[in-house]
């Protein structure tokens, strides 16, 4: 076995005497480059400033002032803690360390004789913030004297810096400065200070501007300095965009962020970001839309904070705007969900030099240092507006939290209801999700009915709601915050609707920046209600219990049994197998003496594992970490007809050796998507393989190989080596454009089609459709199939269907349609309950949509997730039309019945209408183009298959739902879906 390098290098040194060692030869100086007056930067930041010299500099802490070139995570932490260490003004507090162990952290700052109250602070802010059983006069005593708290939040792209070195800047000022002015800011206000809300993303960049910083200077903003290279560093460790994550809660970085802010409640929270390079500054308020949701005084104060900002700008002679891009609708922004939470929001946006300057259209070049500037200047400028306005900001606080609870108030008669099914992993984490966010949730502890409307769309009186429910009352103490995450549909003002329509039409492009839809037990894949009225009788606050798991019996006469109700079961296989364990999958619902097991149960038997002595300690260890019960079968015997252990639907799997291709052209957030939830929440092993260097791959190594979105052009230039290892027994996974290139006709792996390449042959997609329809809801009786006459003619059921138009018209309806695109809209799905791959999802899926193409299955591909459902028409009362007589000329003349209308490319059965929209902006031209398209498909090619996801199913790892779909493709396909050679 050949040594590690550093082994050989240590023996050498080892056996070299000192005496022999080489003297080290310096590189040869550089030619210097030509002089660049233009990156100086001389403008003092801390004009009339007077800071005390026993608190350390950031020059006497890491070598160069704040701006200079963009400071580390390491740097910045130590400055941090030596002012923390040296000055009487601070504390510093981590809340949370990174994924690659980096630590999250704020300073808080204030006069001295505050830091030892810091507690009593936040005490007084919770207790105005939750009212109820409070006194007027202890709201009073707890506003006397109370400091207006800000939080002051940078940098949570990690590709943009200043942010992170103008908050070095402010705090070194803040805790040396003996001016009057700061010592009456630390008066009045409590600053707290998170310098670096994204440190490992802020260190991949850094890498990239090191390896790519030369000896002369480099202005240009397209060079690999300014740029960086896939993934660049905007996203956390595994790539997510950390400014989406506030409503979701799934990162550490997000998670310990939350805890603290919820503990402090500012008056003022301040999100500072980067934009484009030869863009100006932009701060808030931004234009329409703007969520509902915010708190009726956001507008006002957001206009009072940009009349200040601008001021402070117009003396520097800076450049800015607010406004024009940056609109307000998704609530999971930083800043947004700061303001839900009753803060005033403060978006910055500085244009992004991230080294040395940039140079700008107007012949200027704008300094690394000047932007960092602008983002000190704005801190201290919205500092000093919320010293002006505490008192007027502190009393519209206190207003608005009491009107949040208030019985007769805006939210006093809404309740969301949420049927969380059998899934008690994904009720688990719907729970935390709510007690992270501080959304109270109650439990019905009996049935009740009551009037509302569900996620379709439909009303309903006295609707009987089971024992169990999940209940979360709209009146609560973060009322704002509680609605947003939970209203069933947000709908756009009319005027905005009208002016976005008219921007796609005339330029294409859309004025929204976001996704629209967000509903956060649709993307559980929950069923989801809103009522009117107020808790029922006897329900109960319900809080997260410690999890229990394990074996219940470790002699069992047969094996055990996980039920795949339970998204946990889907990992419980996953880390199974990847201890060497045989692992079986149910695919049809099964009762063992009397036990019933959900269809997706996995199985552990003793027949499969005979020579694995370790067995019940490797299935007690899993079900213990995971929360979940292996509960013993003392038989394999199923009751009536429910399937029994030995027959064929207990599907024996195959431990998934994986690969996840990226780098390349691949979408960085969806390749993060992917990874954290085979890394983080499947815990497996996977192999990571580079894009462009697929084809020199050893792929015999891997059973399954997933291809996010944006590898369409990767799947195209390896479409020959991919399909033999698919048709060897290979699983490829394909989501997003990627799955459009698999399905495209000329790479032919799927048999899937685009809805470009499937407009001629439109009729045969429907009717497979209609297929579908007749399988499920086809009627017969002894009479008709026993008949001793035949009928003159057999009426087939796509004679009932209107005629589609013409190729060419279908071509211009589709470019049409295209047009209206959505930009991230919640959708109802049906789904197959006899397929694998949907084992653990029942019913209406709903599913987030994108632009991506719509794809198009039948036969032999099949379609366990279709958009789209299909619900009975109301019964009418009202008598039909009469007709009249027909005349001498209608005599004899067949009467032609009315044919069935298409929704999209397809009709709904008779009797029924489609329903589709479940939240956000979908036009009805994109409805079209989605209705009866598939979500999910599955071809089977040679022993392999190829399975595609239309649209991301594990978006920003909060589509729990959809995302079970791709565990259960990426756990079970090399078992349940293709075919492999016994192993001698």
């Amino acid at each position: 076995m050949p040594l590690p390098l550093r082994a050989v290098a240590l023996l050498a040194s080892l056996a070299c005497p000192l005496s022999l060692a080489q003297p080290v030869v310096e590189a040869p100086t550089p030619t210097p480059p030509s002089p660049a007056p233009e990156l100086r930067y001389d403008k003092p930041f801390f004009p009339g400033a007077r800071h005390d010299a026993s608190v350390p500099t950031v020059r006497q802490l890491i070598g160069i002032d704040a701006g200079d070139r963009a400071a580390t995570p390491a740097e910045i932490e130590k400055c941090f803690r030596a002012w923390a260490d040296t000055s009487d003004r601070a504390t510093l507090v981590e809340h949370a360390r990174s994924y690659e162990g980096r630590p999250l952290f704020h300073l808080i700052v204030t006069r001295p004789d505050r830091q030892a109250r810091l507690g009593d602070i936040k005490a007084a802010y919770a207790k105005l913030s939750d009212q109820r059983g409070v006194s007027r006069a202890d709201i009073d005593r707890a506003m006397r004297d109370l400091p207006g708290v800000a939080w002051m939040g940078y940098s949570i792209h990690g590709d943009e810096t200043s942010g992170a070195d103008a908050a070095l800047a402010l705090a070194y000022h803040l805790v040396a400065d003996q001016s009057d002015e700061t010592r009456s800011m630390l008066d009045d206000l409590v600053i707290i200070i998170d310098p670096m809300m994204n440190p490992d993303g802020r260190e991949r960049f850094l890498k990239m501007i090191q390896q790519h910083r030369g000896n002369a200077p480099d202005t240009d903003n397209q060079s690999l300095l300014h740029t960086g290279y896939w993934p660049r560093g905007r996203g956390n460790h595994y790539l997510f965009d950390l400014n989406r994550d506030s409503i979701f809660g799934v990162h550490p970085e997000t998670r310990g962020r939350l805890r603290a802010v919820s503990e402090w409640r500012p008056l003022l929270f301040v999100d500072a970001h980067e934009m484009w390079p030869l863009d100006t500054f932009l701060f808030a308020p931004g234009r329409a839309p703007q969520n509902p949701h915010f708190p009726a005084r956001r507008g006002h104060w957001n206009e009072k904070f940009a009349a200040d900002q601008a001021d402070a700008f117009d003396g520097f002679g800076w450049r800015y705007y607010t406004g024009e891009w940056n609109e307000g609708w998704y609530p999971g922004y930083t800043d947004a969900w700061a303001a839900l939470k009753g803060a005033v929001g403060i978006l910055y946006e500085q244009a992004r030099i991230a080294d040395t300057g940039v140079l700008r259209p107007e012949g200027a070049t704008e300094t690394y240092k000047e932007s960092v500037h602008k983002q000190y200047v704005s801190s201290i400028a919205n500092l000093r507006s919320l010293r002006t306005h505490k008192a007027d900001l502190l009393r519209e606080f206190v207003a608005e939290r009491a009107a949040n609870i208030a019985r007769d108030g805006a939210f006093g008669n809404t309740l969301y209801a949420i049927n969380p099914g059998s899934d008690e992993g994904r009720r688990r984490a719907f729970l935390d999700l709510m007690e992270l966010q501080g959304v109270e949730v109650h439990e019905a502890t009996r049935g009740f009915s009551a009037t509302g409307k569900d996620a379709v769309g439909r009303a309903f009186d006295g609707r009987a709601f089971p024992e169990g429910t999940l209940l979360i009352a709209a009146a609560q103490p973060d009322a704002p915050l509680a609605s947003a995450l939970l209203e069933l549909d947000t709908p756009m003002p009319g005027e905005f609707l009208t002016e976005e329509r008219r921007e796609l039409l005339r330029k294409g492009e859309s004025r929204l920046y976001d996704t629209t839809a967000w509903n956060i037990p649709m993307l559980y894949g929950m069923e989801a209600f809103e009522l009117t009225g107020s808790l029922p009788a006897g329900a109960e606050r319900v809080r997260l219990e410690p999890v229990r798991g394990g074996v219940d019996v470790r002699e069992s006469r047969v094996g055990w049994a996980i039920d795949g109700a339970d998204d946990r079961s889907v990992v419980a296989a996953a880390q199974l197998m990847e201890r060497g364990v045989r692992v079986r999958l149910l695919d049809k619902a099964t009762d063992l003496d009397g036990r019933p097991l959900a269809r997706g149960t996995i199985f552990v038997l003793w027949a499969d594992n005979r020579a694995n002595t370790g067995l019940v300690d490797s299935l007690d260890e899993v079900a213990r970490v995971l929360g979940v019960a292996a509960v013993s079968l003392d038989t394999g015997r199923g009751v009536g007809d429910a399937p029994d252990l030995g027959g064929g639907h207990l599907l024996l799997l195959e431990r998934p050796r994986v690969a996840l291709v990226g780098r390349a052209n691949t979408d960085p957030t969806d390749y993060g998507a992917v990874w954290h939830t085979i890394d983080h929440r499947l815990g497996m092993r996977a192999a990571y393989l580079d894009a462009d260097t697929l084809s020199s791959a050893d792929l015999r190594r891997y059973n399954t190989l997933v291809f996010p979105n944006g590898s369409g052009r990767v799947l195209r230039a390896n479409a020959e080596t991919l399909r033999a290892w698919v048709e060897a027994g290979g699983t490829l996974i394909a989501i997003g454009n990627s799955a459009a290139a698999a399905s495209s006709a000329g790479l032919n792996l799927s048999s899937a089609r685009t809805l470009g390449d499937a407009i001629e042959k439109l009729d045969e997609y429907a009717l497979d459709i209609v297929r579908e329809h007749e399988g499920l809801l086809a009627q017969a009786t002894a009479e008709d199939v026993y008949s001793h006459t035949l009928a003159p003619a057999v009426r087939a059921p796509w004679e009932k269907v209107e005629a589609l138009p013409s190729t060419d018209e279908l071509k211009r309806r589709a470019e049409w349609n295209a047009l209206f695109a959505p930009q991230g809209a919640i959708v109802a799905a049906r789904t197959d309950d006899r397929h694998w791959l949907t084992v653990g999802v029942e019913g209406t899926l709903p599913v987030l949509v994108g632009g991506e193409s719509p794809l198009l299955a039948k036969r032999p591909t099949e379609a366990p997730v279709r958009l789209g459902v299909y619900i009975e028409k109301a019964a009418t009362s009202e008598a039909a039309p009469a007709t009249a007589k027909p005349g001498a000329e209608e005599e004899g003349k067949k009467q032609e019945e009315p044919k069935l209308a298409r929704f999209g490319f397809a009709p709904a059965p008779e009797g029924y209408e489609p329903r589709l929209r479940m939240s956000g902006l979908l036009w009805p031209e994109a409805a079209h183009s989605l209705m009866n398209s598939a979500y999910l498909t599955r071809d089977r090619v040679g022993s392999g298959q190829v399975i595609c996801f239309a649209s991301p199913p594990a978006f920003r790892g909060a589509t729990l739902g959809t995302a079970r779909l791709l565990h259960n493709a990426i756990v079970y396909g090399p078992g349940a879906g293709a075919s492999h050679p016994i192993r001698p």
